[in-house]
């Protein structure tokens, strides 16, 4: 038995975080749990994590968690929006990208975790951000029928793009070459150089999770539970499977060698609590789809991500840190908004703003958190073993 770098985590209608890491067995695979985490309020809707294992999820209680998944260490939560948290992502490890139903996203630092910038501009929840790989310009859609191009460095609007009603999802491709935009059941896929549609077309049934393969294929599936395979350069379906479940509530794709690109672990996770895994192999205009593994979290799951996280390592000191950051006001932040190049320093890594001054934000530093028991809803509990924040189960 041996455990992979691999590991999947999901959030759940009933307010729980469940990590599970891959064990190969053989030419057998397992999703074996992790960890479980109970430290949301609400339905947690997105989650991220990092090149070096930082995990962030947020959800209806508007609060955006903080864990760091090779030490089972929370690192604690921030709390600067106002309403739902819809989408989160990391640049690299050195910055977060968070957008919210309140109609901003903003900017964090990772290595103090503060609030860099607060971008205004939707109308409206903003529902989807995508952040183009050089780290210098992001794309959002909001209810508003808008799509908007953020230049990170500026920290302004760069154009705004009426569309015919509200998008769902917006997503760069890995070379930032492509962008896509998905509307309940509709893709129209751009190519940035000419800012033109080169790949449209409608789906039988609403898009519930969508992301690139590689520059030529993007995977999406939602409800009915298939999962499809478009090839964008050619404008046509090129493999679909069908899942068995009811409705896909997240995907995510991982290398399976890193030294190979068309060898791929894709997972799913859908809402009656099974989570998937999928050897993919692109072969010429062939797709060759094989399930790995299953797993049911017993859970009605919501999102989901995966990642290669790097070995554990163990922090130094139980000592609780606490930090609080007390900056500008919303107030001044509006006052700043026509001057931000006269009182801002360009962070050149992410190609980002950093105010001298930053949104209120409290932060919380928590180092070696003890295991915590979590029930699951309406069954026994998980652990009982007393304690605190994370349960961590390791085999």
């Amino acid at each position: 038995m041996a455990k992979m770098d691999i590991e999947v985590v999901v959030g759940c209608y009933e307010e729980l975080l469940l990590g599970f890491r891959i064990v190969q067995v053989g030419e057998n695979f397992q999703l074996e749990p992790s960890f479980t985490d109970h430290s949301h309020s609400g339905c947690i809707k997105h989650i991220a994590v990092s090149n070096k294992g930082f995990l962030a999820s947020g959800g209806t209680d508007e609060t955006i968690q903080l864990f760091h998944l090779g030490r089972r260490t929370q690192l604690g939560s921030l709390v600067h929006h106002s309403g739902s948290l819809t989408c989160l992502q990391f640049f690299n490890s050195s910055h977060l990208f968070s957008a919210s139903e309140d109609g901003t996203f903003c900017i964090w630092s990772r290595a103090t975790w503060e609030c860099l910038k607060t971008f205004r501009g939707h109308k409206g929840p903003v529902r989807w951000l995508s952040l183009h790989p050089s780290g210098k310009l992001v794309l959002t859609v909001g209810q508003d029928k808008t799509l908007r191009t953020w230049n990170v460095i500026t920290g302004k609007s760069a154009y705004i793009t009426n569309i015919k009603r509200a998008a769902d999802f917006v997503c760069w491709s890995p070379s930032g070459s492509h962008y896509a935009v998905v509307f309940t059941n509709k893709v129209d896929v751009y190519k940035l150089e000419t800012a033109t549609i080169c790949s449209s077309w409608t789906a039988e049934k609403k898009i519930n999770s969508f992301t690139f393969l590689n520059d030529s294929v993007v995977v999406y599936g939602g409800d009915g539970g298939v999962v499809f395979f478009h090839d964008i350069t050619k404008d046509k379906e090129i493999q679909q499977v069908d899942t068995e479940v009811n409705r896909i509530r997240g995907i995510s794709i991982i290398r399976a060698e890193e030294t190979e690109d068309n060898k791929f672990y894709t997972f799913t996770a859908s809402s009656d609590g099974f989570i998937k895994m999928f050897s993919v192999i692109l072969e010429g205009d062939e797709v060759k789809v094989k399930l790995l593994t299953k797993h049911n979290a017993d859970f009605r799951l919501t999102c989901m991500t995966a990642a290669r996280i790097p070995a554990r390592g163990s922090p130094k000191g139980s000592k609780v840190v606490k930090s609080e950051v007390t900056v500008k006001t919303e107030d001044e932040l509006d006052d700043d908004r026509l001057s931000d190049e006269n009182t801002d320093e360009v962070s050149e890594e992410c190609g980002s703003k950093s105010s001298k001054k930053t949104v209120k934000a409290e932060i919380k530093l928590k180092k070696n958190m003890k295991n915590k028991p979590v029930k699951r809803c309406g069954t026994k509990p998980i652990q009982k073993k007393k304690g605190k924040k994370i349960k961590v189960e390791d085999t």
